[in-house]
């Protein structure tokens, strides 16, 4: 297990930047803290939630957020077709105008011969097109949601919607949340008002958050009968 490296610096213009979050400041001093004077750390995703008390989406919004600003850089290592721990690499700098594409890519460092890692052959893949590729998310919806009414069309507000969802999560985010919302019978129309969640309703951000964090995930059944804890249907707001 890696150590505590307990003597971390932290940079006084990422902790005062105003368009950084209190939850994102945490983040990055806990990483630092782990780093050390190295720089660079792989704590697991549910240590870094354990230790922070914070659930796993609420960490990768903020997360999310450090790397957008370009403070913290994520090195998906490999051995083989395996994937491997995740490096944190903290740059202790923001960039003058971060924009969302920045925060997407994830670098990757493959290593088929299973070698230890390297750190000085890290190289800066992150996207630097700002486009919106709204097309990809309405296809990972059409693919994931075959349950629900199909997305044909995606207007000037599905667009905006979309656009705003991605300053504070990932494609892999929007994947996540298709994924889950297909896999709940709550959000499918099994509940006391007969009411089936849509493409619009999944994508605000209070209801994304919710569908990501569980909320609506099938019980597990328990002495024959069925447990169900879901969120009062009456309780959900319904929107074009």
């Amino acid at each position: 297990m890696q150590k505590k490296g307990g003597y971390g610096i932290v940079y006084k213009c990422v902790l005062t930047d105003p368009a950084i979050t209190i939850e994102a400041k945490a983040v990055y001093a806990y990483l630092a803290g782990y780093a050390g004077v190295s720089d660079e750390c792989f704590p697991s995703i549910s240590l870094i939630c354990n230790e922070l008390g914070i659930s796993k989406t609420r960490l990768y919004r903020h997360m999310n957020l450090l790397v957008e600003a370009g403070v913290v850089e994520k090195v998906q290592t490999y051995n083989g077709n395996i994937k491997g721990k995740v490096i944190y690499r903290i740059t202790h700098s923001i960039v003058s105008d971060f924009s969302v594409s920045e925060k997407l890519g994830i670098r990757e460092i493959r290593n088929p011969q299973n070698k230890e890692i390297n750190n000085n052959t890290f190289t800066n893949n992150n996207s630097t097109n700002n486009k919106v590729d709204y097309q990809l998310i309405a296809d990972m919806y059409n693919n994931a949601c075959v349950s629900f009414p199909k997305l044909t069309k995606l207007s000037e507000k599905r667009k905006k919607a979309i656009k705003a969802r991605l300053n504070t999560y990932t494609i892999d985010d929007f994947k996540r949340l298709f994924e889950m919302a297909e896999n709940s019978s709550f959000l499918k129309g099994q509940n006391n008002r007969n009411w089936s969640a849509t493409f619009d309703w999944l994508i605000q951000d209070a209801n994304m958050a919710k569908v990501l964090d569980g909320n609506y995930a099938d019980k597990p059944k328990t002495q024959g009968k069925e447990t169900v804890e879901y969120e009062s249907a009456s309780s959900i707001k319904l929107w074009e």
